[in-house]
């Protein structure tokens, strides 16, 4: 009888240890480990990987800027209409040449580049992890593998830091544009904007005349500006500054 209690208590102590371990979900803001954007276990053929390695690596990059290792998207991005309510035209931006960080995300995110296709991985190009954000329904997939970002919020596109128009990524703030319907300064509410410097380098932080929006404006790929598991730096719900909508929309 001993035996039996001692049996089932020392399985029942198993069980709580390992319940959180197979049930806990990622923590917002806690960093990578755990994310959809760690890779550790996404080689493929090539077995476990680093947890970096699909977007970075410190030799033979794509690119000396983030050590960037992922391919890019050959795809020219465009929406399916030509400009805002307020004037502005909607951007088109080639996938392997832009140098904002849309660019970076859409690399996976359009569904035209397998996910584990990269520059560099144990001495030479890899494809890590054949799989595509292709299919209509998988929630990953922002454009489509032709390039089409109809339906979603614009980047690439200025946005008027303190109140006053931009011009960034060849786009000007259109001549309609409503000021008071925009948030001065959406970084003080935890946004990310970015600056061109008019010949097309674009680097992270606002200034004035010159600022625009990436998809990382609203995103944190490494989860330590967010508040939830799809990496947004606000919240989904509410009606407070901690919505994210209104960190950019004064309504």
């Amino acid at each position: 009888m001993k035996t039996k209690m001692f049996r089932r208590g020392l399985i029942g102590v198993v069980a709580l240890v390992l319940a959180p371990l197979a049930w806990a979900a990622p923590i917002p803001g806690n960093g990578l480990v755990g994310t959809d954007h760690d890779f550790t276990n996404e080689g493929g053929n090539a077995g476990p990987v680093g947890m970096c390695t699909f977007c970075h690596t410190p030799h033979h990059a794509q690119s000396t800027t983030l050590l960037w290792n992922h391919t890019l998207s050959a795809n020219e991005f465009t929406w399916d209409v030509p400009s805002t309510t307020a004037g502005t035209d909607f951007p088109s931006f080639q996938g392997d040449t832009y140098k904002g960080a849309t660019a970076k995300c859409l690399s996976c995110h359009d569904g035209s580049v397998a996910i584990g296709d990269v520059a560099w991985f144990d001495e030479g190009p890899a494809q890590l992890n054949p799989k595509k954000h292709s299919e209509p329904d998988d929630a990953a997939r922002i454009a489509t593998p032709d390039g089409s970002m109809a339906g979603n919020h614009p980047v690439a596109m200025p946005f008027p830091y303190q109140g006053q128009g931009s011009t960034y990524n060849n786009v000007t703030t259109g001549s309609s544009i409503i000021l008071a319907d925009w948030v001065a300064d959406p970084e003080a509410l935890g946004v990310r904007l970015f600056h061109d410097d008019g010949t097309g380098n674009i680097t992270a932080g606002a200034v004035a005349g010159k600022s625009g929006i990436e998809c990382s404006s609203c995103h944190d790929p490494h989860n330590k500006q967010t508040v939830d598991d799809l990496f947004l730096r606000g919240n989904l719900t509410g009606n407070d500054s901690d919505y994210l909508c209104l960190k950019c929309h004064d309504k």
